[in-house]
């Protein structure tokens, strides 16, 4: 994202695998680096406690969803973030059904000669 934030997810071992959501960071506005990183939903981040994303990634931080401003300064309303929500549920529906089909297919020639 070019819009003034960035998207990143705790690294393994910070929070519990459930807790590895994308957050939305909005940049500094300093050249030095921040001591500490903070998300637009509050959680609070330390160097090297996050992986940061070029895309979208995984389940969405839904705080962070509904506190990302439009492009144009509007706030999301309501059903935009129901929409964004829905949209990355799809997402990682399809996902998990790819992942499943794989799996499938890899049991299915396991027993293979």
């Amino acid at each position: 994202m070019n819009d003034g934030v960035m998207l990143a997810r705790p690294a393994h071992g910070v929070v519990s695998e459930t807790q590895r959501v994308t957050h939305v960071f909005p940049l500094p506005d300093t050249a030095t680096p921040p001591r500490r990183i903070t998300a637009l939903c509050g959680a609070s981040f330390g160097p090297g406690q996050l992986l940061r994303l070029d895309n979208p990634t995984g389940m969405p931080c839904e705080r962070c969803l509904a506190r990302t401003p439009q492009q144009d300064g509007e706030p999301i309303s309501s059903g935009q973030r129901l929409d964004e929500i829905e949209q990355a549920v799809h997402s990682l529906q399809t996902q998990v059904d790819g992942i499943k089909t794989a799996l499938a297919a890899l049991t299915d020639n396991h027993g293979d000669p």
